[in-house]
């Protein structure tokens, strides 16, 4: 998945404030204290908009503008030690006093590992379009066929028919923009001989001479330069037998 900064944003709030909001509840009352596990969470939230804007900028730097799994656990990382320390310091706003660090590493490791398998797995399975949306669940729009006037067009393929490919026609050029859509070229016509191994296009038959029939005496018709045996009978084809 290419993430967008919309994307990033939507899948954050929206994982944290169910699966992180639960595992938080669950912390806090196994400590049987609510205030600062809910508070942990929503610095993590706060600065977690954040670091998305630097995510973001990272991947402009990167072809195909992806976030490999390496770039999300080393960001996981990152952030938990950056809620921490500044939890550490008693100066954060409901939190004058930092959680035991086994108690904040179970509470963000819980949420992050969570958040981590449903976005590999589960997500993908229910939600078949957020991927394709960049992680957006809530999109003002979807783009419609022929939105984008640059985009190729389908071609279709060839048809096969009794040995022969029959030419498709060449499709009008389109008007899009104030300018013309080139179409790709259709592909060429083949004509099969009969012999398997030669094939001739329509500028090599141009001058020959018509193809002549030859009937066999047991009725089967078929080209006289088609071998030197009758296909249904074996009997080799002699100058009598030309009509």
């Amino acid at each position: 998945m290419t993430p967008t900064l919309l994307g990033r944003w939507q899948i954050r709030l929206f994982l944290l404030a169910t699966v992180g909001l639960i595992i938080s509840l669950v912390v806090g009352l196994i400590v049987k204290d609510f205030v600062t596990p809910l508070f942990a969470l929503l610095y993590v939230f706060l600065f977690g908009v954040l670091w998305d804007l630097l995510y973001q900028f990272i991947t402009t730097f990167r072809w195909d503008r992806d976030w490999p799994t390496s770039f999300q656990v080393a960001a996981g990382v990152v952030e938990g030690a950056l809620v921490w320390v500044l939890l550490v310091t008693g100066k954060m706003p409901g939190v004058p006093k930092a959680p035991p660090f086994i108690v904040f590493l179970i509470q963000y490791g819980l949420i992050w590992l969570s958040i981590f398998v449903l976005i590999q797995g589960p997500l993908r399975i229910f939600f078949l379009d957020w991927r394709y949306q960049g992680g957006q669940w809530l999109i003002s729009r979807k783009p419609q066929p022929g939105a984008y006037p640059n985009q190729q067009q389908p071609v279709a393929a060839p048809q096969f028919v009794g040995g022969n490919y029959l030419q498709q026609p060449a499709p009008a050029s389109q008007y899009a923009s104030g300018n013309y859509m080139q179409q790709p070229a259709p592909p060429p016509q083949v004509v099969r001989s009969s012999s398997p191994d030669h094939r001739q296009s329509p500028g090599d038959l141009a001058g020959q001479s018509p193809v002549q029939p030859y009937v066999c005496v047991c009725g089967f018709a078929s080209d006289r330069a088609s071998g030197k045996f009758c296909p249904q009978c074996g009997r080799p084809k002699v100058q009598q037998g030309i009509s």
